[in-house]
């Protein structure tokens, strides 16, 4: 057999020399350990409340945990625990994004839950929005200095026979003396038979109808004027009022978009518990203020809040926020938060 020639010979100690460059390099990565978890938290604070987690800007418990304004709270008394906004329980929070610079909370309860006896002229029932729809004034997005929104809500109402708007409530009967009505519905129920049987829809199509004992009216964050208060009149039918009474409560509640129709299909009715809003949120307290019309941030404001290396400020007309850079994804209120 003849000799190798030169070139394969040189071929052949090039083809070792890789396999062991390879080998080397495989075996150094299986080695190195993999790179640490993008930190959410603050040392020594807890990152989750029963099923939700609370990053930080968010906290409870010591008070370096959050930033002021920020504060939650973690009922222990429930199980799982729950993780309020308000210490009243009347919104429970349901999750927090720091991306998507929101705060999903559930209400609990009806804004206006009304009973009572009906007359000839029917009845009227208003009230100021309680605590359960005022969330803390300054680091979220508020309507007149208390309801608080995010982009377009549902005004959802169930009952029969009623109209209920909400209003900017100064003492007035609104639309009459007081016409300041920022949204509202009628919600409507058919007759049976001729006896005024009250006849509640199906909602076979997953939606309010308003004639189908539920209504459905648009609300939006920023509109003038400023709503405070809930109100409701029932549309007297001329029939035997009794029959209008057995379909009382009236309950009335505000959700995001999208909420009612799951919910009927849920549970094929209006038995409603609890209803989601979204709130924004933004750093406030501590930072000079926003001024309407500046867009950008300043170096000092973004050293403060954003510690994250990869991250940038945004100037929202409630405060400051950041978000990491394009490619990086993170907690951008954390040194270190953001990771490619």
């Amino acid at each position: 057999m003849a000799p190798a020639s030169p070139l394969v010979l040189l071929l052949a100690a090039v083809a070792v020399v890789l396999m062991a460059m390879s080998l080397q390099l495989s075996t150094a990565a299986a080695a190195a350990p993999p790179p640490p978890p993008a930190p959410i938290r603050l040392p020594g604070c807890d990152t989750t409340c029963g099923n939700v987690s609370v990053p930080y800007p968010f906290g409870y418990g010591p008070s370096h945990c959050y930033w002021p304004g920020l504060n939650l709270t973690c009922d222990r008394s429930h199980d799982p625990p729950r993780l309020l906004l308000l210490s009243d329980g009347s919104l429970r929070v349901a999750e927090i994004s720091l991306a998507g610079e929101f705060v999903r909370v559930m209400r609990t309860g009806s804004i206006i839950n009304t009973t009572g006896d009906f007359t000839s002229d029917g009845w009227n029932a208003s009230l100021e929005l309680g605590s359960g729809f005022r969330p803390p004034p300054t680091p979220f997005r508020r309507v007149g200095g208390r309801a608080l929104f995010r982009a377009w809500r549902g005004f959802v109402v169930a009952g029969c026979n009623v109209i209920n708007v909400i209003a900017t409530i100064s003492g007035d009967v609104v639309g009459e003396k007081n016409p300041k009505i920022v949204s509202g519905c009628a919600s409507l129920c058919t007759k049976t038979n001729s006896g005024g049987d009250v006849y509640f829809g199906e909602a076979t199509d997953r939606s309010c109808t308003c004639m189908s004992g539920c209504c459905l009216a648009p609300l939006t964050a920023g509109g003038v004027p400023k709503p405070n208060g809930v109100q409701a009149r029932w549309l007297y039918s001329g029939n035997d009022h009794t029959v209008e009474q057995t379909a009382l409560p009236i309950t009335v509640f505000v959700a995001e978009q999208g909420w009612t129709e799951k919910e009927l299909e849920r549970t094929g009715g209006f038995q409603f518990q609890e209803a989601p809003l979204l709130l924004d949120f933004a750093v406030t307290q501590g930072l000079p203020p926003y001024r309407e019309g500046n867009r950008s941030c300043s170096q000092d404001v973004q050293r403060m809040v954003c510690k994250s290396e990869h991250s940038f400020c945004n100037a929202r007309d409630i405060g400051y926020t950041c978000d990491c850079d394009y490619g990086y994804d993170g907690n951008s209120y954390l040194a270190g938060g953001c990771q490619g």
